[in-house]
């Protein structure tokens, strides 16, 4: 994959973490069904990562031209979907434990970070700590307006 290619395939891939992260966070602490976190889970993966890939052309356009813009948007709709189906399978095969969906989203976005780091030349663990740091919060907000939701 070229450096290109990279940049928006990061950016996807973060962001498909944290949004499905969310969902299930979110979903769970409402006592949401599995099947209805699922549901939700899957649906905005795929709205999301069209919505992630689009935005990537269409900020990308103008400056590098079309066919390059869309790989860049190729790239970052396909790591969005790559990466976010990955918390909703990890919830359904530990049975909805939202524990182990947190503890593997969390390795999942400092693998991200670390390779954020690598291209563009910042210090691994400020890129990890920081990426899995959002996540987490993300998770935590998520997780907060479910229960409280639930709670009314």
């Amino acid at each position: 994959m070229g450096r290109s290619l990279l940049r928006p395939a990061i950016l996807g891939g973060v962001d498909g973490v944290i949004t499905s992260f969310a969902i299930v966070a979110g979903a769970n602490s409402g006592s949401l069904s599995a099947s209805v976190v699922v549901m939700l889970g899957l649906s905005s993966v795929a709205a999301d990562g069209l919505s992630m890939g689009i935005s990537e052309y269409l900020s990308t356009v103008s400056s590098d031209g079309a066919h390059r813009a869309l790989g860049q948007g190729v790239s970052c709709l396909l790591s969005f979907v790559c990466n976010g189906v990955v918390p909703i399978g990890v919830y359904v095969l530990v049975n909805e434990k939202l524990l182990s969906v947190a503890m593997f989203s969390i390795v999942q976005l400092m693998m991200l970070g670390s390779l954020r780091s690598y291209v563009s030349g910042e210090n691994v663990l400020v890129g990890l700590t920081q990426t899995a740091t959002l996540g987490a919060l993300a998770g935590a907000v998520a997780y907060g307006v479910g229960r409280a939701i639930h709670e009314m």
